[in-house]
C-alpha cells in the first residue's frame, strides 16, 4: 500500500509539473483531481480540473493621480484634543443641578414599540431595551447605546423622569429595531459634573511634557503625523481603485468564493467581539453573503492586477523582506519571534501567504511612488 501511495504522488507530481505547469494558460488553483492509477507498466490517466485566469492587458499604473496629503492642523483641533487629554483624566463630583453635555448621569430607561416591550422584541440587545441602572455620558456624540436617551439627558436632574423618542434607521445593526420609532421613559438618579484637571505643572508632569508650549506642539506634531498616515492609506486607496476601475476581466470562481468566505469570516469575528449575538448573522445571512461578494471581488481583482504589475516589473521579496513580515506579526500577536518562526516551518502555506501579501505591498509601495504626488504631494503647514 505504502509503494503505491508512493508511486501515485509521484506521478500526480509528475503529471502536474509537465503538464498543468508547462501548460499555456495560467492555472490559478487546482479544484478537483483523479488520477487513474492501476499498477506498473499500464498508463496512468490523471485529470486536472483547474480554475483558470484570463488574459487581460494590464491598464495604465505609473503616474496615476492621487490628491495631495492636507497635513495642517488648525489651533481648534489642538484645543479639541487637548480637552479630550484632560477629559480622560478628569474628575466626576455628585451635584445637584442639571446635567450638561459631557456629565455623567446614573439613570434607568425602559423602551417600547408601540405598546411592546424592547426587551421582549431584541431580547439580544439589551443595550437597546431596558436598564435598570447605567452610566450614560450625556449629550457625548461618541457614546454607545440609545442616542435619544444619550441626548435626553442634557438638562436633567436627580429624581426628573421624561419620554424621549427614537427613530431607528433603516439599517440599523439590530434588525428587529431597523426603521422603527421607539418611546423611552427615562429617569436620572444622579449626575456627576466632570471637572478637568488644569494645565499646571502635575498634569504636564503626567503628560510627560516640560512647559505647556511643549506640550501643544506634541500634539500639533501628533496631529500632523495622524493626518499624514490617513492621508497616504486613502492614497493608496485611489491608486486601487482607478486600477479596478481601469480593466476589466472575469475572475476564478473558486477564488472569489474563498474570498467572500474570508470576507465573511471577518466580519462575524469583529461583529462577535462587539457583542453581536450569532442569531443576527443568521436573520441577515443573505444580505452579508452579498456584501462580502462584491467586497471579495474587488479584492480578489485587485491583488490579480497587483500580482501581474509585480510579475512585469519583477518586483521580488527578499530574505530581508520576510524577516520584517514574521517581526511584524510577532510584535502583533505578541508571540516570540523564534517561536513563530518554529511554526512557519511547518506550515508552508503560511508562508506562502505571508509572501504574497509581503509582494503585493511592496507593489503598492512602487505604484505609489510613481503616481504623481507620493511622498511629495503633502501640502505644508
Amino acid at each position: 500500500k505504502e509503494i503505491a501511495k508512493e508511486l501515485e504522488q509521484r506521478l500526480v507530481g509528475k503529471a502536474h509539473e509537465s503538464g498543468v505547469a508547462k501548460s499555456d494558460f495560467e492555472v490559478f488553483n487546482v479544484i478537483d483531481l483523479d488520477a487513474q492509477v492501476t499498477k506498473a507498466g499500464e498508463e496512468a490517466k490523471i485529470t486536472f480540473t483547474v480554475d483558470v485566469l484570463t488574459e487581460f492587458e494590464l491598464p495604465t499604473y505609473k503616474g496615476l493621480a492621487i490628491e495631495p496629503v492636507d497635513n495642517a492642523v488648525s489651533d481648534e483641533e489642538v484645543e479639541q484634543t487637548i480637552d479630550r487629554i484632560r477629559g480622560q483624566r478628569a474628575e466626576f463630583n455628585e451635584v445637584e443641578k442639571a446635567a450638561a453635555e459631557g456629565d455623567y448621569v446614573r439613570c434607568s430607561y425602559e423602551g417600547k414599540i408601540d405598546d411592546k416591550l424592547i426587551s421582549e422584541i431584541a431580547p439580544d440587545a439589551a443595550i437597546y431595551g431596558t436598564q435598570k441602572m447605567t452610566w450614560e455620558e450625556a449629550g457625548s456624540k461618541d457614546a454607545p447605546g440609545v442616542r435619544a436617551v444619550v441626548d435626553g439627558l442634557v438638562g436633567m436632574s436627580a429624581g426628573d423622569e421624561k419620554t424621549v423618542e427614537m427613530d431607528f434607521p433603516a439599517d440599523f445593526e439590530v434588525a428587529a429595531l431597523a426603521g422603527k420609532k421607539a418611546t423611552y421613559t427615562v429617569k436620572a438618579e444622579e449626575v456627576r459634573e466632570r471637572i478637568l484637571p488644569e494645565l499646571d505643572d502635575a498634569f504636564l508632569e503626567s503628560v510627560k511634557a516640560e512647559s505647556e508650549e511643549s506640550f501643544r506642539d506634541q500634539i500639533k506634531n501628533d496631529l500632523v503625523r495622524q493626518k499624514e498616515n490617513q492621508g497616504r492609506s486613502q492614497q493608496r486607496e485611489a491608486i486601487a481603485k482607478q486600477l479596478l476601475a481601469a480593466v476589466d476581466f472575469p475572475l476564478p470562481e473558486s477564488g472569489l468564493e474563498s474570498e467572500t468566505q474570508a470576507v465573511l469570516r471577518d466580519y462575524m469575528q469583529q461583529n462577535m467581539q462587539r457583542g453581536v449575538p450569532a442569531e443576527e448573522f443568521e436573520k441577515n445571512k443573505e444580505a452579508l453573503y452579498e456584501g462580502a461578494a462584491k467586497a471579495a471581488h474587488d479584492r480578489l481583482k485587485n491583488r490579480i492586477i497587483m500580482l501581474k504589475i509585480a510579475d512585469k516589473e519583477k518586483i521580488q521579496v527578499s530574505n530581508e523582506d520576510l524577516s520584517q513580515m514574521i517581526m511584524n506579526e510577532a510584535m502583533m500577536t505578541r508571540v516570540a519571534p523564534e517561536k513563530l518562526v518554529k511554526e512557519l516551518r511547518k506550515d508552508q502555506n503560511r508562508v506562502q501567504q505571508m509572501r504574497r501579501e509581503a509582494l503585493l505591498g511592496k507593489t503598492m509601495d512602487f505604484l505609489y511612488k510613481e503616481a504623481v504626488g507620493g511622498d511629495a504631494a503633502t501640502k505644508a503647514d
